[in-house]
């Protein structure tokens, strides 16, 4: 079980503005407060969009590294209100965007968000999910756990034994032994030179 605060539903109006430093924080450390009194063993995680500036990305971050509004992970990320690239006579339509369309967005704000918290907070990785190689994808940008929710729909149930059996045909051939070693390696030098510089 865990806790999560989504700030980042495209579906209710204004709602992504909490994603903002000072309303984050103040939103954190009031669910904590009554969090600890409820349920103190509950991780408690920050659901948070795909479709941020780099200046939201570096709040978030800031917000979420911060011992008084720290959490216990991210998930990243919800669905996306960019209609980029999609030529469907549905494409204007409003509301958030999940599946195909959201996995590289997804995957870019996993591997950003995971540089910027130093690969501190556990990420879950959502968006796009389809295979074996878009969850290696989202594991090598620094997510730890894997979210599915538009394949679930698509190709039912038996898509999560297909996903795992791909993944473990991934690991192997890449001699990687267990899949924490895959977590965040597209950034495990980028992260080691910025730490030995300071």
């Amino acid at each position: 079980d865990y806790l999560v605060i989504n700030v980042s539903s495209p579906n209710t109006p204004g709602l992504r503005s909490l994603q903002g430093k000072e309303n984050l924080s103040n939103l954190i450390q009031e669910v904590v407060k009554h969090r600890d009194i409820k349920c103190p063993k509950v991780p408690l995680l920050v659901k948070i969009a795909p479709d941020l500036t780099s200046q939201d990305k570096e709040d978030i971050a800031s917000t979420v590294l911060d011992s008084k509004s720290r959490v216990d992970g991210l998930i990243v990320s919800n669905t996306t209100v960019s209609r980029e690239g999609l030529e469907s006579k549905h494409s204007v339509e409003t509301g958030g965007l999940s599946g195909k369309p959201l996995r590289e967005k997804s995957t870019q704000t996993i591997a950003d968000m995971y540089l910027l918290t130093n690969g501190e907070i556990p990420i879950i990785g959502v968006g796009g999910v389809g295979s074996g190689q878009d969850a290696y994808e989202k594991i090598c940008a620094g997510a730890s756990l894997i979210q599915l929710y538009s394949a679930l729909v698509f190709q039912g149930p038996p898509v999560v034994t297909k996903i795992r059996r791909e993944l473990q045909e991934i690991l192997e051939k890449e001699g990687i032994s267990n899949i924490s070693q895959a977590v965040g390696s597209a950034h495990k030098n980028k992260i080691k030179n910025e730490n030995s510089a300071t």
